[in-house]
């Protein structure tokens, strides 16, 4: 795997930004052995910048050490992901009863038209599976980024930086397996990822509607549901 090379201004937040999204990612795996050298060399930086980077990481519980110069991405227990999916789940409620008071018509548009792109790709897969193809690979991830781009929307309507910061760290490992777990359920014809995937739906039409309550609760068993089946997922 290969990391993007680093210009010379803040090398230690950019080695922080990259080294969290490769983790975000999945390129850093669970209980991946890592090094500051080895980072470094990867980045092409020194190592200061690596080290001052792995602190903050380490202050995220995101990274451990092992040893006096060994370190390791940590790995996430079921019960963490269990207790990080209630976390999330209660925090995306309030999230959507924020955006329903003080999301603006711009960004309600931008909502409509991510879900209106996941829905393309939603009516390829379908077309694959009626023709009895194999789903394709990119469609999935199409429809993953544009749910995911319309959580992130929702997010910036409501307008709390901290609640931002809160759901980005509980989030911190979960797209690569989510990633992972939405393509087995929509290979497998899943109903409940079917349900959940029309719930977005259901979540703009409390916002547009700006019926605080509603969205908040659509939100959240919305939440639940996924943390629950991300909760139990084994990568196979």
């Amino acid at each position: 795997m290969t990391l993007p090379a680093l210009s010379s201004q803040s090398l230690a937040d950019q080695a922080y930004q990259a080294l969290r999204a490769a983790i975000v990612r999945g390129d850093l795996p669970w209980g991946e052995k890592i090094t500051e050298r080895g980072l470094a060399a990867r980045l092409g930086v020194s190592a200061t910048p690596v080290r001052e980077a792995l602190r903050r990481l380490e202050q995220e519980q995101l990274v451990e050490h092992t040893g006096p110069r060994s370190l390791r991405v940590v790995t996430v227990s079921p019960e963490e992901r269990t207790e990080s999916g209630a976390i999330e789940s209660a925090l995306e409620g309030v999230a959507a009863r924020l955006a329903a008071h003080k999301a603006t018509e711009a960004q309600l548009g931008r909502m409509g038209r991510l879900l209106d792109e996941a829905d393309a790709a939603a009516d390829a897969l379908r077309g694959d599976r009626n023709a009895g193809r194999d789903l394709s690979p990119d469609q999935i991830e199409r429809i993953f980024d544009a749910v995911r781009g319309f959580h992130q929307e929702v997010e910036q309507a409501a307008g709390n930086s901290q609640l931002t910061r809160t759901l980005d760290q509980v989030r911190a490992f979960s797209r690569s397996e989510r990633l992972k777990l939405a393509s087995a359920q929509l290979a497998a014809g899943a109903a409940g990822q079917i349900r959940r995937y029309a719930q977005h739906r259901e979540i703009l039409d409390a916002l547009l509607e700006h019926d605080a309550e509603r969205a908040e609760q659509l939100a959240r068993v919305h939440a639940s549901s996924a943390a629950s089946d991300l909760a139990g997922w084994e990568t196979p």
